[in-house]
């Protein structure tokens, strides 16, 4: 696709990455086939290639509009489309730059602006999030039941603490990103994988200075915040990799799919390029290690066997390892429901279940139609957000497949 950018766009420092992705744009349409909301709307403006139209359009010169606007926030950034396109177009990335092309041009409608800095404020401040949480999980039985289900839980730290940042004398070692939204409403995750690493031989680091991955600030207008936000994990993690920690273990799909585009993040940081580079190659999804241990792993004791695996769209299109999680948990014994769009996103996507209620509750709709089909007893998942998402619109058991699985030491 042959673009001819306006005069004010061609020295912009995302100049080059635009005409490089719209240039490998042949227009085909096969992403329509996967994309969420053109599955819904039908409109090709609700689709990628009609958002790749009107990204192109405004670089050469059309008037971003709210209706231009509204298309590309509509986008759940799902990265399905990626999977699906011949031609490798990296469409988020184009995404990106057309919301910060309409953030430089117009502001957005106020609530919609104040909605998104009063998630960044609550939810990149854990203690804070935690303390707003606290009454209404408290009083929850004072709320009316179309309303709570909203209401994220606040979880319980285990009446027996796993072993974070023990010293021991395992000779490997990994960091793990504690995140925000997760060590507040379900600390359990972590907990869980840390159990699990102990035993195969690792010492976890969890460190309490780490911050939020940055994906909220970087998806939500303030892309600035989320390179601050980078740079910090950046200067938390280094002495430790320094010393020989060989991962970054990073338990929330979402989060790893954001840590491991700090290097795209952070390419023009003189001072920080080369190590976010680094850090972005060390970032692991939990699966890529257990894998090596599949021999090793059961199902945890008083787990149901019959599951359902919800493979969020970070694990499936930004990590690239769909399918492997399902493979490990059927080794470990799990019997696993089929699917019929395993590979539509579920509608939580960050905030977007937030800012776009209505989409985001058709695709919940529909996903947990689908997950639930044959009945499971329990629904196994891979990231926080889409946890909490699920869990708000089903009566079964939602958690992350880190808790249900556990260590077999025979011939460890």
């Amino acid at each position: 696709m042959q673009t001819t950018l306006a005069e004010k766009y061609k020295h912009q420092t995302y100049t080059t990455d635009a005409e490089h992705i719209l240039g490998r744009c042949v227009h085909c349409g096969f992403c329509n086939a996967t994309c969420p909301t053109f599955q819904i709307t039908g409109d090709e403006l609700e689709g990628p290639r009609g958002r790749i139209y009107v990204i192109k359009g405004i670089l050469e010169g059309a008037s971003p509009t709210l209706t231009t606007r509204n298309h590309l926030d509509r986008c759940l950034a799902c990265q399905s489309c990626e999977t699906t396109c011949p031609s490798g177009v990296q469409y988020s990335r184009l995404l990106d730059i057309g919301r910060q092309v309409h953030n430089e041009a117009m502001d957005g409608p106020l609530v919609d602006k104040w909605t998104r800095i009063l998630l960044r404020k609550i939810l990149l401040r854990p203690q804070l999030f935690k303390l707003l949480l606290l009454p209404a999980n408290t009083f929850g039985f004072l709320i009316p039941k179309s309303l709570k289900k909203h209401i994220p839980p606040l979880g319980k730290v285990p009446a027996v603490k796993s072993t974070l940042n023990k010293q021991a004398d395992n000779q490997r070692t990994l960091i793990m990103l504690r995140g925000c939204a997760q060590q507040v409403c379900v600390p359990e995750i972590n907990y869980a994988a840390t159990e699990l690493f102990n035993q195969l031989g690792f010492n976890v680091i969890e460190s309490v200075e780490d911050r939020c991955c940055g994906a909220l600030s970087h998806h939500n207008d303030a892309t600035e915040e989320a390179r601050g936000l980078a740079r910090k994990n950046i200067d938390t993690w280094w002495p430790l990799i320094e010393q020989g920690a060989e991962s970054i273990v990073v338990t929330a799909s979402g989060c790893a799919t954001m840590v491991r585009e700090y290097d795209y993040l952070l390419k023009n940081d003189a001072e920080y390029s080369d190590k976010a580079k680094r850090i972005a190659e060390l970032c692991r999804d939990p699966l890529e290690i257990l894998e090596n241990f599949s021999g090793h792993l059961k199902a945890r004791p008083g787990t149901p066997d019959r599951i359902s695996y919800q493979a969020p769209c970070t694990q499936q299109h930004g990590l690239g390892i769909r399918g492997r999680v399902e493979q490990l948990l059927q080794s470990a014994g799990f019997e696993l429901t089929q699917q019929k769009i395993g590979h539509i996103c579920c509608g939580s996507a960050g905030s977007y279940s937030t800012l776009q209620p209505k989409l985001s509750g058709q695709l919940q709709k529909n996903k947990l139609e689908d997950l639930t089909r044959e009945n499971p007893e329990l629904i196994a998942t891979a990231n926080i957000g889409c946890l909490l998402h699920l869990q708000s619109g089903t009566e079964i058991p939602v958690k992350h497949w880190l808790q249900i699985i556990d260590v077999d030491n025979t011939g460890l």
